[in-house]
């Protein structure tokens, strides 16, 4: 019997001892006692600094009657300070927001990781395509040792959020599923627009192709439904679209029309931030959390589609019935 280690294990494995070493891990006995609670505008933001002030009680009166995440400060960390959290194990910059990790499995049913979110049009949550953030559920993984992890990932993750709440209030449903009175699974969302600042040149990134090929482009982006296509492109001058930071096994950038492919359902280390707010006309706290990066460990395995075992006569006589098929022994 071979004692080779197959890839995917491999991979894992690897995976899990560098997260485990920078400290960030949420599966990392200490990581509750990593971060702190810092008050940002009207919310609050998970960070690695030792802030002089821990999160401050809000009161109805400091809390506006309804709150959303475009509310809060919640734009994403620079780039480079990903990169260096990947190269360097270390605990990140104290300066920056905390970026948790985790290894676990993208639920296939509660999935709208899609390049728009799946918008059929305005909603109460969404009025425009402008307000859509893509999201999903983690859920356990099927492979040890990150299956006995992620019950404490999830722990970690609730004494994480209850070291800011507000007095009086409950928590939403938000960010945690909840079975009964345990949370079986965390939601994470994905920032699509971000805004040009001042004279900021929205072509100052040179792309290699003309936005009629370009996959990125807003002419090229996918939609669900082609008709908002004019509304997309009405953000162009003042927006820019975020590629969802997703690589596959590789290494490689997904493009929008793979995501549903290659994320539902997979197997993926993820990183992300957390911010808090409140909403004082229902009295809950609310938690957010944006996708910074997502690196597939094992891409999802999907069904193929039935292939006919007979062929079909192009033509059919008004007299002719499907022939019986002969029993079987």
């Amino acid at each position: 019997m071979s004692s080779e280690t197959s890839p995917l294990v491999t991979r894992v494995l690897n995976a899990r001892n560098r997260l485990m070493a920078s400290g960030m891990y949420l599966a990392n006995p200490s990581i509750v006692g990593n971060v702190q609670w810092v008050r940002e505008g009207r919310g609050h933001v998970l960070s690695n600094v030792a802030p002089t002030t821990n999160c401050e009680n809000s009161s109805d009166e400091d809390t506006p009657e309804e709150t959303d995440a475009t509310e809060t400060s919640e734009s994403t960390v620079e780039d480079v300070a990903i990169q260096n959290l990947l190269a360097n194990p270390g605990l990140p910059p104290r300066s920056e927001k905390a970026i948790l990790s985790a290894i676990a499995c993208i639920d296939h049913d509660d999935f709208w990781l899609t390049p728009d979110g799946g918008y059929h049009g305005p909603t109460t949550v969404c009025r425009e395509i402008l307000d859509v953030k893509p999201s999903c559920a983690m859920t356990i993984p099927g492979l040890e040792p990150v299956r006995s992890d992620f019950g404490i990932v999830m722990q970690n993750l609730r004494a994480i959020t209850q070291k800011c709440v507000t007095p009086g209030y409950s928590t939403g449903r938000s960010f945690f599923t909840w079975d009964n009175l345990n949370p079986t699974r965390f939601k994470l969302r994905h920032q699509l627009f971000e805004p040009l600042e001042g004279d900021e040149d929205k072509d100052n990134e040179p792309r290699p192709q003309s936005p009629s090929d370009d996959p990125f482009s807003f002419e090229k982006w996918p939609l669900t439904r082609e008709r908002h296509r004019p509304q997309l492109l009405s953000l162009k001058a003042t927006h820019r679209l975020l590629p969802i930071p997703a690589y596959d096994v590789q290494g490689n950038l997904l493009k929008p029309s793979t995501y549903r492919r290659y994320l539902q359902g997979a197997l993926v280390e993820i990183h992300f931030t957390l911010t808090h707010w409140g909403i004082a006309g229902v009295k809950k706290d609310v938690y957010g959390g944006e996708i910074e990066l997502i690196r597939i460990l094992d891409a999802p395995q999907h069904i193929p589609s039935p292939v006919l075992k007979r062929k079909l006569p192009l033509h059919l006589e008004a007299d002719d019935v499907p022939h019986k098929k002969p029993a079987i022994a």
